[in-house]
């Protein structure tokens, strides 16, 4: 019998999930509270609340970063190389169980490597992958642990000038890249500073993604579609009948002949120069700002607005507009 008259009252003694479950006992002064408190217990038993704690999930991160792979990175565009970023950064956490994972780690992981000499932009990656990783998993209800590094900051970085090729560099290297044996790396090139195209996006075009006086990427790194306007010049010298790719792979060609036309090039801008030179003669030329944003495929103006210093009327009204104008000092 559940409920039992004590002489200090009515005692409830019960085992809501049978013989080997959890007992449950507590002693009341009047019968009519103990009925009240067994019935509690038997609906909470009923509704399982608080009554099974939740299993604990054990992961480690590993396995998590290759569940969130197999149910939304392989969508990605770069999700296998995402993964295997994931991955050796789970590596160097010591790949812990992704329940005791805590910002604490991270952060000690991240000072860790500064020390070692990677970069703040690096590390600014670690910490959006990891965070966006939590995220989709907890979104696709994989994950109920919450974010760890959801409340990190990224670490601030200088904003680096973006380095251009001068007018005379350019016809430098293009006479340069005459010279390749691959000749296609010139017509790559080409490509890159009329229109703004990535190498990637230049080198991989298909004969069908140029018509008559433009051409239309598709595959990009935002995976919108942009048409872009050219020469006629540019485009006899491209257009072919033959279907498929228009290129051969030509990035050692074009590495060859940055060193050979003398050119010394910022780490990591080998070929992102072509598209910084188009974006920065494109202002300097008086080019409309929107109009670039357009053309380079950036989803935010916030990027583009790194070319904007260069238009020749950027921010003049700071000389014509100045507290000093019209003093006689």
């Amino acid at each position: 019998m559940a409920i039992k008259k004590i002489a200090s009252g009515w005692r409830v003694d019960m085992r809501p999930s049978g013989r080997d479950g959890k007992r449950i006992r507590k002693t009341f002064k009047t019968k009519a509270e103990a009925m009240r408190f067994e019935a509690f217990q038997t609906i909470k038993h009923v509704q399982g609340v608080e009554w099974e704690p939740p299993k604990k999930d054990s992961r480690r991160l590993s396995a998590l970063i290759d569940r969130w792979f197999a149910l939304h990175g392989i969508h990605l565009k770069d999700g296998k190389a995402r993964r295997g970023k994931l991955l050796r950064i789970a590596q160097a956490l010591g790949n812990p169980s992704a329940n005791t994972f805590t910002a604490h780690d991270f952060t000690h992981y991240r000072a860790e490597r500064l020390k070692a000499g990677t970069s703040a932009n690096t590390l600014n990656h670690d910490l959006a992958y990891l965070r966006a990783l939590f995220n989709e998993l907890e979104r696709l209800g994989e994950w109920k642990g919450g974010n760890p590094v959801s409340r990190i900051r990224q670490l601030k970085i200088d904003e680096r000038e973006l380095t251009y090729l001068t007018r005379e560099q350019i016809a430098a290297l293009l006479t340069a890249l005459s010279e390749s044996r691959n000749l296609d790396a010139a017509k790559v090139a080409r490509v890159c500073l009329s229109t703004g195209a990535r190498w990637t996006e230049a080198e991989s075009l298909r004969s069908e993604q140029v018509q008559r006086y433009r051409i239309t990427f598709w595959g990009t790194k935002n995976g919108k579609i942009r048409t872009v306007p050219i020469t006629a010049e540019l485009y006899e010298t491209i257009h072919t009948a033959r279907t498929g790719r228009l290129f051969k792979p030509c990035y050692d060609a074009f590495r060859n002949a940055v060193e050979r036309a003398g050119l010394r090039l910022p780490e990591g801008q080998m070929t992102h120069v072509l598209r910084h030179s188009f974006a920065s003669h494109f202002m300097m030329n008086g080019g409309n700002i929107l109009a670039l944003q357009r053309i380079l495929g950036h989803g935010t103006l916030t990027m583009t607005m790194r070319y904007a210093h260069l238009a020749p009327e950027h921010l003049e009204e700071a000389a014509r507009l100045n507290p000093l104008q019209g003093l006689q000092l």
